[in-house]
């Protein structure tokens, strides 16, 4: 099977050579070809065999003449679908990482430790935070946003995150990962969908295989350079993809807006996990990145917040996840 495949592409590759010849101008080519062909023919050989080879010729010509330009038909590639603006995902690697920050890292707290071993599995994620356009796109506000521009969306709660994953997903043609009634939310984690990242999965994804402090070293005063923080953010949420991105393509991983995950805040396991969702309960929600108004040391790769679910704040965000087909 495979041979034939191989066969049959390099056929069409060979025919698609016709399109360089328009069939306005490959058609009285080919029949030109084909007399001259055949009247060499006629002059070599008996007139019977001559006169049958003639017509095979002739015919052969007009026939690949006429397909110069539809021959490309025979190899269709479909079109992609169209990406929304705001909606490009990246592919982060599984892979094994150290969780946490260890005791002796500058600007670490308590609930940052023990540092632990963590499995993730392959998923994408959002390569900015969800924009304000996006947002009012897929939500089908009846109200606009204000300042629909490329900046994050802000002011949202939780379970409004966890909504427009839901609608995401519906938009994209996806089963839905949550289930919500009412304040209660049920994760169905065979669904293919959009959702928000676990604490494991966003750490993971914003070390994009480094230890240090930052991404992007351990150096305080380099963050200049990659986020929006109190010192450069004038005060406000800045457009996302302005500063360069992290070794794995992701933006505003640092600063910025903070970035709601799934999880309910608890302490962690020392012990090693694989693809860890948090505690089945909680009070409040764990929160990732820091923000424009924070300080550098909020803003490192193990640093974890918390807020209420049913907070709104204008330096909280988020951005989607989800897990492709497994080949």
């Amino acid at each position: 099977m495979e041979t034939q495949t191989i066969a049959a592409a390099a056929y069409h590759r060979l025919l698609r050579r016709l399109d360089y010849c328009p069939a306005w101008l490959a058609l009285p080519v080919g029949i030109g070809a084909g007399v001259l062909g055949a009247a060499a023919v006629l002059i070599l050989t008996p007139a019977v065999v001559g006169a049958a080879l003639f017509v095979l010729l002739l015919g052969s010509a007009a026939l690949l003449a006429w397909s110069g330009e539809p021959v490309a038909s025979l190899e269709q590639v479909p079109a992609a679908a169209p990406t929304m603006p705001g909606l490009e995902m990246v592919r982060i690697p599984g892979g094994v990482f150290r969780m946490g920050s260890p005791a002796d890292e500058a600007g670490g707290f308590d609930n940052e430790g023990p540092v632990h071993d963590v499995r993730v599995s392959t998923f994408e994620m959002m390569r900015v935070p969800v924009t304000r356009r996006l947002y009012q796109d897929i939500m089908q506000l009846d109200t606009p946003v204000p300042d629909a521009e490329e900046r994050p969306m802000t002011g949202v709660s939780w379970l409004d995150a966890v909504q427009f994953c839901n609608r995401l997903s519906e938009h994209q043609g996806f089963a839905a990962c949550y289930r919500i009634d009412g304040d209660t939310v049920q994760w169905e984690q065979g669904a293919q969908g959009y959702r928000l990242p676990t604490e494991a999965e966003w750490e993971y994804a914003c070390r994009a295989g480094t230890q240090s402090r930052f991404f992007c070293g351990d150096v305080e005063r380099t963050l200049d350079r990659y986020a929006w923080y109190a010192a450069n953010s004038q005060g406000a949420a800045q457009p996302v993809g302005r500063k360069p991105a992290n070794p794995w393509g992701l933006f505003d991983m640092h600063g910025n807006v903070f970035e709601w995950c799934w999880d309910w805040y608890g302490p962690y396991d020392q012990r090693q996990q694989t693809n860890p969702t948090g505690p089945p309960e909680g009070s409040y929600r764990v929160v990732r990145g820091g923000s424009f108004v924070r300080s550098p040391g909020i803003l490192r790769s193990a640093h974890r917040d918390v807020v209420h679910p049913e907070r709104r704040r204008e330096d909280l965000g988020f951005r989607c996840v989800r897990v492709p087909p497994q080949s």
